[in-house]
């Protein structure tokens, strides 16, 4: 019941001071502050004169407010020149064109971009924890106004400063730079802009919004990591990767069969269809790949989306420079089931991973990390492995030993808010693992970068 109310008022807390941002200027919040202070201090007005400076500043936000309520027309147009992503840890720039319809120019205005709603829902206030939450006191536990705070900053991804337009000519375009510092990755749903004009006294502004949906990509954050030696042995691809290029070891042709609904039409054989009119396959020998995969665990036992995060960002800092003319790639989200996605020639490249790994969210549930069967008979298929894991249970051991037992070579990072005891949990026998690396959140680039 206490939970409920505190978020309906923290979704009108939220309203309230959009709103007060939007139409009270620098001018108007000073008067505003000058008026409550006057009226506390100033309540006595037999000992004190601050009534007066009420009365004035009361008498300037009535006019302002009448001024006000006057229509405010504009006929503009927008459109955004977006990049096609940005990263966290880069300013992002871009451009908007503006195009006044109207016959009359248009001065001293203010852009403020907007996107879509960010408050969270009330399942999402009470299942997500804030990161290091656990060391808040019990009331800030309990009011989760710090939760929503940061629920709020992540579901905005970035945060865009107004714009001080100039002048616009009558049916003219003008083309402003927009400046923005990405806060958390994923998609940027932007809703429109709004524009802004201050009354004459510069305290109050009148509004005039216009619709403009876009989006913009934001990766996650990326480290300049050194690259694992990895194992380039070719292994058997049972079936073949047909759709690949020229990447194996052989690609000679065995037999001819009749079409099949699905068969590509580059293994067409035309003089066969120019002889017949019936389309013939060409059937080919199963090749051998060099294939390696990028394991990512997902399931956030500790409750900290810091550790999350650096995991996402460690393996998106591994597929950038990755040569994937050389090789097939495949990404992996481990947790509750597995998802595998590959890349390389043939496959895509790896702006397509990029963009999963700016999307992917970990699981909610409370649940073992495991690799099921299905991966199980994909581990002999791989040249080598890299494991990227938010811990180091039981489930994280048994995947170590099923690629140790299938004799595939592996680098597993283990991620951990404390490295030190870590070390101890992993380590037992005081003994370090060449292939286990224990890595701090806050000291990825100095474990793994490059010396």
């Amino acid at each position: 019941m206490l939970a409920r109310f505190l978020y309906k008022s923290y979704r009108l807390f939220y309203v309230l001071r959009h709103w007060r941002k939007r139409h009270f200027t620098p001018a108007g919040g000073m008067i505003i502050a000058s008026i409550i202070f006057s009226g506390i201090f100033g309540f006595n007005i037999l000992k004190t004169n601050l009534y007066q400076v009420m009365a004035f500043g009361v008498s300037i936000m009535v006019v302002a407010l009448g001024y006000s309520l006057f229509g405010f027309k504009l006929k503009v147009s927008i459109h955004r020149i977006l990049p096609e992503y940005t990263s966290i840890g880069n300013k992002g720039i871009y451009e908007i064109q503006i195009n006044n319809l109207s016959k009359k120019t248009q001065k001293g205005l203010i852009l403020y971009e907007e996107i879509h709603d960010p408050r969270p829902s009330f399942n999402l206030l009470l299942s997500k924890e804030e990161p290091f939450e656990y060391k808040r006191n019990i009331w800030d536990r309990k009011t989760l106004y710090f939760r929503w705070l940061w629920l709020i900053q992540k579901n905005q991804k970035a945060r865009f400063d107004p714009i001080e337009l100039p002048d616009l000519p009558a049916g003219e375009t003008i083309c402003v730079t927009a400046k923005f510092v990405p806060r958390s990755r994923g998609y940027i749903h932007f809703s429109g802009c709004t524009f802004a004009r201050p009354d004459a006294m510069g305290i109050f502004n009148r509004l005039h919004r216009v619709k403009k949906y876009q989006k913009m990509l934001v990766l996650p954050k990326q480290y300049l990591l050194e690259t694992p030696q990895l194992v380039s042995t070719r292994q058997y691809q049972p079936g073949g990767i047909r759709l690949v290029s020229s990447i194996g070891d052989s690609d000679e042709f065995m037999s001819l069969r009749n079409y099949r609904p699905g068969d590509p039409l580059r293994n067409v054989h035309w003089r066969t269809f120019a002889k017949t009119q019936e389309l013939v396959i060409k059937e080919f020998e199963d090749e051998y790949f060099v294939r390696h995969a990028i394991i990512l665990d997902t399931v956030l036992s500790t409750g900290n989306e810091i550790t999350f995060e650096s995991a996402v960002s460690i393996a998106a800092s591994y597929i950038t420079p990755l040569k994937t003319h050389e090789a097939i790639f495949d990404l992996m989200f481990v947790g509750n089931s597995a998802h595998s996605f590959s890349w390389g020639r043939g496959l895509g490249n790896s702006k397509k991973m990029l963009e999963m790994l700016a999307c992917v969210e970990p699981c909610d549930e409370k649940i073992v990390f495991e690799l099921n069967n299905s991966i199980q008979c994909e581990l002999k298929k791989f040249s080598s492995s890299i494991c990227i894991f938010l811990g180091w249970e039981q489930g994280h051991k048994k995947v170590y030993q099923l690629f140790k037992q299938a004799m595939v070579p592996v680098f597993v990072i283990v991620l951990a808010e404390n490295k030190i005891k870590m070390e101890g949990k992993i380590f037992r026998d005081k003994t370090a693992i060449t292939d286990i690396k224990v890595v701090q959140i806050d000291q990825i680039q100095e474990t793994l970068g490059y010396l």
